[in-house]
């Protein structure tokens, strides 16, 4: 094989050039070298990702290797370690990198890497909209994530996501020492226990009896040894008689393995056999299904129920819906549970939806359990148990995944409420998820709306709750780092009346999030990873709803020794929405009050900080509205409100976040003593041993009303040293000054407070705290500076 290279100068094709007598073994190493180099990507961006730029590291097996890059479809440029993409679209990406070494040699599988941008997730516990003809707007909902459990962090993060991702299994099963394969189509008959035995090789079930024969033909029904394990084979289905009444009930010594296709038989016209397995083990195949969905008008799900003694391993669908019904009202799911003692792994789609109804009420779903008593529980899988539209909209079933042990969930989760017609909007169902294990992790999305409802004199449904708990396991003291993360779309929002109806929209349900425990060790952690909104707010309506709390909070925990040892860090990236409901303009009942705003809370537990000066400290970098809704006509000034605002870092708070707190403005104009603008509640920032810093833009204005303007209850930044440069706008809300009687609203008290006195305070931003304007005003409020009164009427209140 000639290795000789021949060399391109300036365009013009070389005869190589031959030199003899002397040797560089550099030169002849890399003439010899045919091998190529393998590239490898050390690091990229988290996918899913809200961050629109892209940092990638990468590397060659040879030393001295040149690299080419490529983004998407383009073309490879040479490029170095690290690179910088910025300004990428919403949507899905591929970096490709591949090396070149000395000799020539590139790379012929260029290392990849994928990931995906999208606009962040978004928590979504908002009011429904009511009608303008008397209707109320739903309240929106809490926002709870509570930590009690080591010194771990509490994060509601834009970037990241949750890594629910597990290994799948499915093993062989042991169908024990008298196993049945079902090969073909059969229905397993039943028989009464003084029957005679069927023809022999004939599978059959006896009433009230819980095991499965095969005849032996000896006219003896039930001497045979019950069947040990089975299997059905791919494209089969066995149909199982009821030897129950109502539902098909089996156990088995050993294992079930479907391929193919388990149902029952029919009750009656309405209702479906259900189908109980109690094995040591059932494997599902991804191409198996249990089937026991009504199939005749109205008809409900028969219930399915796999309890297993030992693993449950389902990678096939299973369908318990309720059938529609064309003139009548729709039915109901079946319930499902899948329970093992040990692992519970379920990749399959579990479907329990209730049926719809456009001429009558529609059918609720039916509940689906997933359990482990002693061991993990992993799901893939899309559970899906949503209420059926109709006249009367039916109600979502609940869903609860529970561990004692880890807890894995990807798959997609719908509990919402259907549609109601003529009639009201059914309500979401709750979502619980709870593990003792390591680690609880949920990366998939979580629907629990309630339903919507079209008629105009009919009421919205409510949105069902959502419970993540994980305890006991994350806080032993000898389990490897873990706690509590989650991803994806949360919406728990209040269905919609009709806008111009007198129907109320539907209250959200609440999110409840707790890490808890007795024991200390330092890796327990909850996070939201993704999360760019966080939304309680209150729905519009005649009357406006109230917004629902956010409440972000690293408790302190007791150490095995029984002494209470701080907790972490609380930080919170996600833009914060729970604005009190607005009344609309079209409004048939006045007066009418907007809702409040909701308080938002990110806090460390405030005892034990000074034992780590690097633990405790809270930081805020998203942009906070809690403003009051606005109202019409309103006598009230506390009604349409705006939330309060507390940070609390034991050893250092900071805020970078815009945070607007107003009050609700009254927007009548009848000349009367009525317009009564909302109150702008206090914004406090507060950190025991450490500083104080807000660079963010504080609003807390009271709101505007025709006839009073509402106060504003002033911010206050309290820390061992203070550094301020947002701007802070602190103002009384104006009320009409040629109407008389009016009063316009006081200015806010602006506090910064340092031990130190006015040395421990740096101001650069500045400060506004006006009364407003009426036919007379209020006191215009202070401006306090290290003990220091800097303007206003600093006399105390």
């Amino acid at each position: 094989m000639d290795t000789r290279k021949k060399f391109i100068i300036a365009g013009i094709l070389m005869s190589p050039l031959v030199i003899t007598g002397c040797s560089d073994s550099n030169s002849d190493r890399a003439s010899n070298d045919s091998t190529p180099p393998d590239t490898s990507i050390s690091s990229g961006p988290d996918s899913p990702t809200s961050a629109t730029n892209a940092t990638f590291t990468f590397d060659s097996t040879e030393s001295g290797a040149t690299f080419e890059c490529a983004i998407n479809d383009g073309s490879y440029a040479v490029c170095t370690s690290p690179i910088d993409y910025t300004g990428l679209a919403i949507g899905n990406h591929t970096f490709s990198v591949r090396a070149t070494d000395a000799a020539g040699n590139t790379d012929p599988t260029p290392a990849e890497y994928n990931w995906s941008l999208n606009s962040g997730y978004s928590l979504n516990v908002t009011g429904g909209l009511g009608g303008a003809n008397g209707g109320s707007g739903g309240d929106g909902n809490n926002v709870s994530l509570y930590k009690a459990a080591g010194t771990g962090n509490v994060e509601v993060l834009a970037s990241g996501a949750a890594d629910a991702s597990f290994t799948i299994i499915s093993p062989d099963a042991n169908l024990g020492n008298n196993p049945l394969d079902i090969t073909t189509d059969i229905t397993v008959d039943i028989f009464a226990e003084d029957a005679d035995e069927p023809a022999a090789g004939t599978p059959y079930l006896i009433e009230d009896k819980g095991r499965l024969f095969v005849s032996d033909g000896n006219t003896v029904l039930g001497d045979e040894d019950p069947v040990t394990g089975i299997s059905v084979a791919s494209d089969v289905t066995l149909t199982l008689g009821l030897n129950y009444t109502t539902y098909a009930r089996i156990s088995f010594d050993n294992d079930v393995f479907n391929s193919g296709v388990v149902t029952t038989v029919d009750i009656d016209e309405l209702h479906r056999g259900g189908l109980r397995i109690y094995p040591a083990s059932y494997v599902g195949q991804a191409e198996s299904r249990i089937d026991t969905a009504g199939t005749l008008d109205s008809q409900n799900g028969g219930d399915v129920l796999i309890s297993a003694d030992y693993s449950v391993y389902n990678h096939g669908a299973i369908n318990t819906s309720g059938a529609n019904s064309v003139d009548d009202d729709a039915a109901t799911g079946g319930y499902v549970e899948l329970y093992a003692d040990y692992l519970v792994q379920n990749t399959g789609d579990i479907d329990s939806s209730g049926g719809d109804a456009p001429n009558g009420d529609a059918g609720r779903g039916g509940n689906i359990d997933l359990a482990s008593d002693f061991g993990n529980m992993y799901n893939s899988g899309n559970l899906v148990n949503r209420g059926g539209n109709g006249q009367f909209g039916g109600n979502g079933g609940r869903i609860n995944l529970y561990a004692v042990g880890d807890m894995l969930n990807s798959g997609d989760i719908n509990a919402q409420g259907g549609i109601g017609g003529a009639d009201d909007g059914g309500n979401g169902a709750s979502i619980e998820m709870y593990a003792s294990g390591r680690k609880l992790v949920n990366s998939g999305g979580i629907l629990a709306m309630g339903g919507n409802t079209t008629d105009a004199d009919s009421d919205a449904g409510d949105g069902g709750e959502l419970y993540v708990y994980a305890e006991y396991g994350p806080i032993d003291r000898d389990a490897p780092a873990g706690g509590l993360f989650v991803s994806g779309n949360i919406d728990l929002s209040g269905g919609d009346a009709v806008a111009t109806g007198y129907g109320d929209g539907g209250t959200a349900g609440s999110v409840d999030v707790q890490v808890y425990g007795s024991n200390y060790p330092s890796e327990v952690g909850l996070a939201f990873l993704g999360y760019t909104d966080i939304d309680t707010t209150g729905g519009d309506a005649n009357f406006g709803g109230s917004a629902g709390n956010v409440l972000i909070f690293n408790d302190s925990v007791q150490a095995n020794a029984g002494v209470s040892v701080p907790s972490g860090n609380v930080t919170n990236e996600a833009d914060v929405t729970a604005r009190g409901g607005s009344v609309v303009a079209d409004a048939e009942t006045i007066p009418a009050d907007g809702g409040s705003g909701g308080d938002f809370r990110l806090e460390t537990e405030d005892k034990y900080g000074y034992i780590d000066p690097q633990l405790e400290i809270a930081t805020n970098k998203g942009n906070i509205d809690v403003s009051g809704g606005n109202g019409l006509e309103s006598m009230m000034s506390d009604i349409n409100r705006s939330g309060s605002i507390w940070l609390w870092g034991y050893n250092g708070v900071t805020n970078t976040g815009n945070i607007t707190a107003n009050g609700g403005a009254d927007l009548g104009t009848d000349g009367d003593d009525t317009g009564y603008g909302g109150y702008a509640n206090d914004i406090e920032m507060y950190t025991e041993l450490g500083q104080a810093s807000n660079s963010g833009s504080i609003t807390n204005n009271g709101g505007a009303g025709e006839y009073r303007g509402g106060r504003s209850d002033g911010f206050k930044l309290y820390g061992t040293t203070v550094n301020n440069s947002g701007v802070i706008s602190s103002n009384g809300g104006n009320a009409d000054a040629s109407l008389e009687g009016s009063i316009g609203g006081s200015g806010g008290w602006v506090e910064f407070f340092s031990p130190g006195g006015v040395a421990g305070v740096t101001h650069s931003g500045s400060v506004s705290h006006t009364a407003g304007t009426g036919e007379s005003t209020n006191d215009g409020g202070a401006f306090i500076r290290g003990g220091m009164c800097v303007s206003g009427d600093c006399r105390p209140q």
